[in-house]
């Protein structure tokens, strides 16, 4: 191709300076890309190339076991053979004295083995193969010579039958079969005797109703095969008899007809047609009846000048076969009409042969039309690519004026010795001019060449055609340099508005226009598509194809027939002479119709595209695609369906991705997994698919949407050997074209690198149109979005050396008694701790109380029950480590719905109010809790039930909203212990007797603390978003006190549950913890979120992974989700959370969504089902039931989930540093900032020194326009937004909490985490306590002195917050490297043993980033000291991070703040790439990224912040 291209280029150069001259655009530089390199699969390296002993087989059996053929035609009784036959003469009109349709011989009548034949008893097809490679065979010569020789008339033609007829029908030579029998079998016998022929053909060229159409014989025409056929084997057999060791053949002639499928008779109408693919069929079937029944060996379709024609010969000659249930060999014989080395329908000898190669020819040749010499190149071409025998058999020269042939044998002779000498034949004979002697004459100058070699078999490829072929191998490349197929989208009504538009129209010349310019810009292959409700799909798919195939610009290349619509499938494929590819076929139809479908899509020989759905629907996962391809191919490879694995292509379904919708992120690389998967276990086939479909998402926005394409097909066709697709080849991108920001977005997007990939596309996206309409308008364009190409990352030896840890358990509380597993006494009469004894103050007199006593022992006789697994024994067995066995053990059973039990009682007033309250001053019915006091029987019924009936092994104590808060609005905030002491007591007593009934199942109770009924986070009054009806304080002084509640009555769990707020779920955990931190004891905490709708949020707008993040801190050994949703619409975000928690997970999913009436209709067997797929799919540990739910609904549950296993605990990968705002935010190695550096921004526009306009507005009190500065960040880039309001003349704490507070409720603003950023740590503590997420508390230090700095580094740990501790101590702030590294060593020292136990990954360091550029000398090393400070300290703070205030570098320069961000980009480059920073307070809108600081000022910058020279502050300033 390099000369071709080279001319292409240096006409565009030319072309060039013309535009040039003219004044006009100048056209677009060809492209020309490196090609690149491909995956190589074990099935390609390991195929080893094979020698043919024969031409590759048909796939009947017959033909593959070599069966001969019995010649015993007289039972067939396929109707169509019945059919054919009815054109039988009488035996009264015959020539012959039977119509006999049976030639076997005698298996004795000649011995056996080669060269001997016999019919009945040798294989045609052994025998032909091995005449051919022992000999060059001979054909016979012209018929129509012969029979001219004989100069007869009319008469002749007539004879006595036809002597009446009403027409001239001199000329029709295959007639003479039937009135002039001797001469025809004078002439074979003439063949075989004088010339030599081993094979001969039938008279029968014309014998064809649509060929004898011309002399209304069409009636004739059983008869005349049969006739010709049936004197060809008298002659053969005669003339065999002579010599039997050199048997003859006849070879049944099947001529073109006198009509093309592919051209039209009509020159101002291109798409008319005078036969249809169906009409030749039938005619061509009717034909190979009389042929076989008249004793052919072989059929030969030839002559072949369409090959539309031809496939419908072979199809017929295929139909007639497998009806006969036999084999007999096919010869094709194309005929090229000029010097182009073209059929008269436009193809190639190569594009003949691979459209009819499917038929498996087993000799293939040319013949008529040119004279031997002038055939030469062109046989040679055909030699050098037909996998079976090849033959010619050419004119005698040119025809001279009188339309004679002058070539004397001689001279035929010589011409046809090169065929011979070369090796390219194996069979050779004569057309137009040619006679005995002529062959004689060939058969003697050719006799002692060798036949042409069958060729070695090389791997199977796909193998199509146009008018010219197109082999699909490892050489195949695109115009982008991959190794892939370009199938051309526009002419698919889906891919081009203008193609609709026109189709639409009925403007298929312009239509044309549009497959042109499609080849012209590299489409290998077109598709071709009409699908629409408003069109006739039929009608307007065959118009296309009749005219695209007379366009030879368009049909050079193959065709793709595109259409959900079988049928017009195989209207389009039916008029397409070339080897197309039908898009598509699938198994959705079902077993039994796919197979249908393929078969006759092999028979067509038409490669297939077969599209990854099946019954149950289309596959969107990686493994739903493999499994239907795999199961697709494993359909069509075997019998009865024999379709070739080379030209099988898979569309494993390309889905969209970028649409804002989580679960569809994976669907790029899921296909391009999948891609590499089904190739691997599917030899030989090809993958492809529509690679808009991938970018849909971004449709207008076109060079996104072709940077998108290129990465994903870059990606899938080097990687994973995807093949082709539907693309636009025009606009093709190579991905040295695509820009390098939206390299890197595209990228993350395809490859699902980043969760933010979609966003970043969005804002690209939006950019790209908001130009457009700037230039529309006349306006300045928007500022273009950053995205930089990611820097690599230093990685130190701690990250290198980890090994991700395989759990037994969840992870530890820091609490001695959960790290030492050590067994809850169960022994409370002695907590003295003072909020202990407060709480108690509550407990009721043993008068009011409904029990005996009073007690808080629970703990068991230590022999009670044997030791070890399923046994449990209170004060004896640790209830985490048994916990942790049972639920790894199998999926444990929870209870269902308190308040639905309690409602089948029909409770009244009364009933709440018992004797104790009979006379209370308000309504208190509805106080369920109350009942445990009131109507202790019926809730100790309820748990009984549930654990008997219901199989649950853990049951929540009925205290749901057993809290101050809660019981104030019935003023019984005074029976909050009794409430949780009298639920707690019962449950224990239940569970007790349950127990002893069968103690390898101990029960377990679970003490239950609700939301409450109020939140932290979201403000009850609509004008003011900073309002709020509780405190973080005064939550955790409610859930405090019922703990203490639930523990003294005998609780072994606490759940935090029905979370709807994270704040109040922290505050509860903080209570959870500071109890069990006061009583010395191990308690397990699970924690349950409530997801209140399908975005998957909580009320108070946190995802499940933000949600999860948040409570992390807290160790919970049991995280999961309740209520608010039925099972069905949980699911998916179940399944987030249980992808994400690294412990034990739960669900207990309502039973279904409640009615009109709120009540919920799911049965038992409802809810199971919805609830089976947790289990089956591994997500869960513990399952039960939320409202609705009854102990059959939790029976019903464990019966379809009691054989699966429980979901293992994760393995434990590196620590990270996991931060939530509404949002979960993991720091690690794929964290990168908009200037592509591994760094977290942190953005520092909501400090008042880090903005003039935040401060004026705050000290203004302007808190709504804060928002917007706090919005701005966040859409500007930053990860991180930090919160200083450090001001002499503010109230700090005020105005922390204020603006925290309305923070929180803007959610384009805390879906980030926030720095609260305070030097005064009450502020600090006022701030971390309206924020729900998991926050960085920016700062602690060791100035306040070592015990000051381990209270705050604990008290941040009981929070759950991040903490940034300066590099400062008792002796001041840290400038040099010595000092930066000591004071954050022995910091680091510090927190994380001991008793501060603070997760490493949770400290960053603020080594100080001092001013450089001051002019005073020793301040010029301040970057580099930091930069080398850095590293140090990560190397020797294992998972520690490092971050500071970057503008702190830059000050000097303040006003320049060109010069202070290019500081800041070499000074974060080196600090981020080389020494491990990982965030700083930096304006995320401002910054720049190393490429785009001007070249003079990098070199000056680099100067400073390494300290190269001491020029350099002179420079900058």
């Amino acid at each position: 191709k390099a000369t071709e291209q080279l001319t292409e280029m240096s006409q565009w150069f030319f072309d060039c300076k013309q535009a040039k001259k003219d004044g006009t655009q100048p056209p677009r530089r060809p492209r020309f890309c490196k090609k690149q390199p491909r995956v190589v699969f074990d099935w390609e390296k390991n195929y080893v190339p094979r020698k043919q002993t024969e031409p590759p087989l048909p796939v009947s059996k017959p033909a593959q076991q070599h069966t001969p053929n019995p010649y015993v035609y007289d039972a067939l009784a396929s109707p169509r053979v019945v059919e054919a036959r009815k054109k039988r003469p009488s035996l009264e009109t015959s020539q012959f004295g039977d119509l006999r349709t049976t030639w076997t011989q005698p298996a004795d009548l000649y011995p056996r083995g080669f060269p001997y034949f016999v019919r009945g008893r040798d294989s045609a097809r052994s025998y032909i193969s091995e005449l051919f490679q022992t000999r060059i065979t001979m054909y016979d010569g012209a018929m129509g010579t012969m029979i001219q020789k004989h100069k007869l008339e009319e008469d002749a033609f007539r004879a006595e039958r036809f002597k009446d007829y009403d027409m001239l029908i001199k000329g029709n030579n295959d007639l003479l079969s039937i009135t002039q029998p001797q001469i025809i079998k004078d002439i074979y016998k003439k063949y075989l005797v004088e010339g030599g022929s081993q094979l001969i053909g039938t008279n029968t060229f014309s014998s064809t109703t649509i060929a004898q159409a011309d002399y209304k014989m069409e009636d004739l025409v059983y008869e005349l095969n049969y006739d010709s056929a049936r004197l060809a084997r008298e002659a053969c057999d005669e003339v065999t008899k002579m010599d039997p060791t050199k048997p003859r053949f006849v070879v049944g002639a099947i001529g073109p007809t006198n009509r093309t499928a592919s051209i039209s008779p009509d020159v101002n109408d291109p798409t008319a047609r005078n036969c249809t693919f169906d009409e030749l069929v039938e005619a061509y079937y009717e034909q190979c009846v009389g042929l076989v029944d008249g004793g052919a060996d072989i059929l030969i379709v030839e002559t072949i000048f369409d090959t539309l024609n031809a496939k419908a010969a072979v199809y017929a000659v295929n139909e007639f076969l497998e009806d006969a249930g036999i084999d007999i060999p096919l010869f094709i014989s194309g005929t090229l009409v000029d010097q182009s080395g073209r059929t008269l329908s436009g193809q190639t000898g190569e594009g003949f042969y691979a459209s009819i190669r499917h038929a498996k020819p087993m000799c293939v040749g040319l013949n008529c039309a040119l004279g031997a010499s002038a055939m030469a190149p062109f046989l040679k071409r055909l030699s050098d690519c037909a996998e079976c025998f090849v033959h010619v058999y050419s004119n005698a020269g040119l025809p001279n004026a009188m339309g004679g042939y002058d070539d004397t044998p001689a001279d035929m002779a010589r011409e046809n010795v090169v065929f011979a000498k070369n090796g390219w034949v194996n069979m050779m004979g004569g057309c137009c001019g040619s006679t005995p002697p002529h062959i004689k004459a060939i058969y003697e100058a050719c006799k002692d060449f060798a036949p042409r070699p069958l060729p070695t078999l090389g791997p199977p490829q796909m193998w199509l055609s146009g008018l010219e072929d197109f082999k699909i191998g490892p050489d195949t490349y695109n115009n982008c340099g991959l190794p892939f197929v370009n199938v051309g989208e526009r002419c698919n009504i889906a891919g081009s508005r203008k193609f609709k538009r026109l189709i639409m129209e009925g403007k298929y010349p312009e239509l044309m226009d549009i497959a042109k310019d499609q080849v012209e810009a590299g489409a290998h292959v077109v598709d071709i598509n009409v699908d629409d409700g408003m069109l006739d799909g039929l009608a307007a798919m065959q118009k296309f194809v009749k005219m695209a195939v007379t366009e030879p610009d368009v049909s050079r290349v193959p065709f793709m027939i595109d259409s959900s619509k079988f049928d017009i499938v195989l209207a389009g494929l039916k008029w397409n002479q070339g080897k197309a590819i039908v898009n598509s076929i699938s198994l959705k139809v079902g077993e039994e119709l796919f197979i249908e479908h393929a078969t006759l899509l092999r028979k067509h020989g038409a490669a297939v595209v077969v599209m990854a759905f099946d019954e149950q629907g289309q596959a969107a996962t990686k493994e739903d695609k493999v499994r239907i391809c795999k199961r697709s191919y494993d359909i069509l490879v075997n019998e009865p369906v024999c379709f070739p694995p080379e030209d099988i292509i898979f569309d494993p379904n390309i889905l969209t991705i970028g649409t804002g919708i989580e679960e569809h992120n994976a669907y790029g690389v899921d296909f391009i997994d999948a891609c590499k998967t089904i190739k691997e276990i599917c030899p030989w086939c090809k993958i492809s698919g529509g690679v808009s479909n991938l970018s849909f998402g971004f449709r207008g926005a076109n060079v996104i949407r072709e940077s998108i394409h290129a990465v994903f097909l870059t990606e899938a066709a080097k990687s994973s050997g995807m093949d082709m697709g539907i693309v636009n080849a025009a606009e093709m991108l190579a991905l040295k074209d695509v820009e390098e920001d939206l390299l890197e977005m595209c990228t993350d997007a395809v490859m699902n690198r980043t969760d933010k990939a979609t966003e970043q596309l969005t804002e690209m996206s939006q950019w790209f149109f908001d130009c457009k309409q700037a230039k529309k308008d006349g306006t300045q364009p928007p500022r273009r979005p950053r995205f930089c190409k990611k820097q690599p990352r230093v990685v130190f030896d701690w990250e290198k050396n980890y090994v991700p840890r395989k759990q037994t358990e969840p992870p530890l509380p820091v609490s001695k008694p959960a790290q030492q597993h050590t067994p809850n006494p169960y022994v409370y009469d002695a907590l003295a701790s003072p909020r202990v004894v407060e709480a108690r103050k509550k407990r009721p007199s043993l008068e009011t109380s409904q029990f005996g006593d009073l007690r808080t022992t629970w703990t068991q006789p230590a022999d009670l029950y044997p030791r070890g697994f399923p046994y449990f024994v209170r004060g004896r067995d640790s209830a985490r480590s048994y916990i942790s066995e049972l639920f790894q053990t199998r999926i444990t059973m929870y209870d269902g719905a308190m308040g639905t039990m309690i409602q089948k009682h029909k409770l009244e007033e009364d009933a709440f109010r018992a004797e104790r309250f009979k006379d209370y001053d308000m309504l208190i019915k509805g106080n369920n809790d109350l009942l445990s006091i009131t109507q202790p029987q019926i809730i100790k019924d309820i748990y009984k039930k549930y654990l008997v009936e219901g199989g649950s092994q853990l049951i929540g104590t009925n205290t749901f909203s057993s809290t101050t808060i809660a019981q104030a609005d019935y003023k019984m905030e005074d029976l909050v212990y009794e409430l949780n002491y009298d639920s707690a007591r019962l449950a224990r007593e239940a569970c007790d007797e349950v127990t002893k009934m069968d103690p390898t199942k101990p029960r377990f109770v679970v003490g239950a603390i609700g939301p409450t009924n109020r939140t932290a986070s979201i403000s009850p009054d609509v004008n003011d978003p900073t309002a709020r009806n509780c405190t973080f304080d005064e939550l955790v002084e409610a859930y405090y006190e019922q703990c203490v509640g639930l523990v003294d009555g005998g609780a072994d769990i606490l759940i935090v549950e029905t979370i709807f707020d994270t704040l109040n779920a922290k505050a509860a955990v903080y209570a959870v913890n500071e109890f069990l931190e006061d009583a010395g004891i191990d308690i397990p905490l699970f924690i349950s979120g409530t997801l209140v709708d399908q975005s998957g949020r909580t009320l108070s707008g946190q995802t499940g992974e933000g949600f999860y993040a948040s409570i992390r801190h807290a160790k919970p050994m049991c995280v999961g989700l309740n209520c608010a949703l039925g099972a069905s619409a949980m699911a998916p975000f179940l399944k987030r959370l249980s992808d994400c928690a690294e412990c034990f997970v739960h669900v207990y999913s309502n039973a279904g969504l409640p009615n009109a009436m709120g009540g919920y209709d799911d049965t038992p067997a409802d809810m199971a089902r919805e609830n089976v797929v947790f289990a089956k799919n591994g997500w869960v540990n513990m399952m039960g039931g939320c409202c609705g739910s009854t102990p059959p609904h939790i029976k019903a549950i464990y019966e379809a989930c009691k054989d699966f296993a429980p979901r293992p605990l994760p393995t434990l990968g590196p620590p990270q540093m996991w931060l939530s705002g509404l949002e979960d935010f993991k720091i690690g190695p794929d964290t990168y900032n908009n200037c592509g550096l591994p760094f977290v921004n942190v953005g520092e526009r909501c400090n008042i020194a880090g903005s003039r306009k935040f401060k004026r507005l705050i000290m203004e009190g302007k808190y709504p326009e804060l928002m917007d500065i706090a919005k701005d960040q966040v859409e500007a880039g930053a990860h991180v937004v930090d919160i200083n309001v450090d001001d002499g003349m503010l109230d700090g704490l005020a105005a922390m909490q204020k603006f925290v507070k309305m923070a929180v409720t803007e959610p384009d603003v805390s879906r980030v985490p926030f720095m609260i950023d305070s030097s005064k740590f009450d502020i600090v503590l006022a701030g971390l306590k309206w924020n729900q997420g998991k926050a960085i508390v920016n700062s602690i230090s060791l100035k306040v002195g070592e015990e000051l700095f381990i209270e705050h580094a604990t008290l941040l740990r009981k929070h759950g917050a991040a903490v940034v501790v300066m590099a400062f101590d008792e002796q001041g702030q840290a400038a040099t490297k010595e000092d930066k590294v000591r004071i954050c060593k022995r910091s680091y020292d510090i927190l994380v043993n001991e008793p501060v136990c603070f997760p490493p990954e949770d400290i960053i360091f603020d080594p100080n980033i001092l001013t450089i550029g001051t002019g005073i000398e020793e301040h010029n090393a301040y970057g580099v000291d930091f930069i080398d400070a850095c590293k140090t300290i990560k190397e020797i703070c294992p998972w520690c991070k490092i971050s500071g205030g970057v503008s702190n570098l830059s000050f000097g320069f303040r006003g320049a703040n060109v010069i202070r961000e290019s500081i800041h980009a070499v000074f974060l480059t080196e600090a981020a790439k080389s020494s491990g920073m990982d965030m700083g307070i930096v304006n995320a809108a401002e910054m720049l990224a190393l490429k785009d600081v001007e070249e003079d000022l990098l070199e000056m910058c680099t100067d400073a912040v390494m300290n190269r020279t001491d020029k350099a502050t002179e420079q900058l300033t």
